[in-house]
């Protein structure tokens, strides 16, 4: 077998050399050229997968060490009888904690206590492994949810006593955070979901796109902030990734380089996911395990709590979502690094970031 990467998959030599022959390359720079002898590929959410990257390929099997699946052609595969596989949840837990991240720092910079947070409501709209996971970390802080989650709804009207709200409503809250994925079809399509829209939002808002840039009709949300800058951003993803929009980016509080899931946890457990994939569509027994990876210096966070009196200040001790922001500002100083190679870089080389959320937050105290 012959299996061609994204180098940026962690570990993935390792794991998929007992499977065949592993070739790594940038995952933006993949092209049909290179897959002429490639039985599996496997991706991250850089590589378009479609039918000019794949056709008159062998290519058999494709995977993606994501969550999100709009960068690959399901139909198209589907039509070539390629298997396909990805990782749901693999990073839902490091999504939650950059979003549990920005609401404490803009909290303590609006110079809230931990008691004017329960007064505080939060409009989730996706209700997904992400979704869940951050109502879980802002149950801890007393935030109230509203939940938007049309699919979810259709789905099953058994949802274990969760209350679903309109987008209206959920717009309406004092925090507002997206983890929807992109859909362009469908009943209950996510492209450009916050549009004009984004008016019924009120002044003094938290609002957080941790999903994908292309949910947020980026020049509506732009033309508020110009006419009114009355809203805090916190941006994760860009409408026109890897190039950001510099006007954009001066009005976040925090903007980041799609790095959100970026957690050393997430990555590998997005590796482990297809890697058994693979393992289950050759009909071959694992024999790799993330559990002997060797972390080294790489520990989970060790939460000094006698001497921290605010939880939330435990939190960016744990994750300092402020170091990501100012890698990404740098463009601001330094414009000709928009051209999309800055930003494919700082993911490429993404400081080692451990997750803290099996330890709850409410217990630190």
């Amino acid at each position: 077998m012959n299996i061609t990467a994204d180098e940026n998959i962690p570990h993935v030599v390792d794991a998929f050399k007992s499977l065949g022959t592993v070739t790594t390359l940038k995952g933006r720079d993949i092209t049909a050229n290179d897959l002429k002898q490639t039985d599996i590929l496997l991706v991250r959410s850089v590589t378009k997968v479609n039918k000019s990257l794949l056709n008159d390929t062998p290519v058999k099997f494709v995977a993606s060490a994501t969550a999100g699946f709009n960068h690959v052609d399901l139909n198209y595969l589907k039509s070539r009888n390629i298997d396909f596989a990805r990782a749901p949840g693999s990073n839902a837990i490091s999504a939650a904690e950059y979003v549990i991240a920005g609401i404490c720092k803009w909290s303590l910079l609006q110079k809230q206590s931990l008691q004017d947070l329960s007064n505080l409501t939060i409009g989730i709209i996706g209700y997904g492994n992400v979704g869940s996971r951050v109502k879980q970390l802002c149950d801890d802080f007393g935030i109230k949810a509203v939940i938007n989650d049309p699919p979810l709804l259709q789905q099953s009207q058994d949802q274990s006593g969760i209350t679903f709200s309109s987008l209206e409503d959920a717009l309406a809250c004092d925090i507002i955070t997206l983890h929807t994925p992109l859909t362009m079809e469908g009943d209950h399509p996510t492209f450009q979901l916050i549009n004009d829209n984004i008016e019924q939002i009120k002044a003094g808002a938290l609002f957080i796109n941790a999903s994908r840039g292309e949910v947020v009709k980026e020049s509506a949300l732009l033309s508020r902030m110009e006419n009114k800058n009355d809203l805090t951003l916190i941006l994760d993803v860009w409408e026109n990734e890897p190039t950001v929009n510099l006007d954009m980016q001066k009005h976040t509080l925090i903007g980041t380089p799609h790095i959100a899931g970026y957690s050393i946890d997430a990555k590998i457990r997005g590796t482990e996911m297809i890697y058994h994939a693979c393992c289950n569509y050759l009909k071959k027994k694992p024999q790799w395990s993330s559990q002997n990876i060797d972390f080294g210096k790489n520990k989970p966070f060790d939460f000094d709590t006698a001497n921290i009196k605010d939880k939330r200040e435990a939190i960016l001790q744990a994750y300092n979502i402020m170091a990501d922001d100012a890698r990404l500002r740098q463009m601001l100083n330094d414009p000709t690094l928009s051209d999309g190679q800055y930003f494919d870089s700082l993911r490429k080389n993404y400081p080692a970031r451990r997750e803290f959320s099996e330890l709850p937050v409410s217990s630190f105290f």
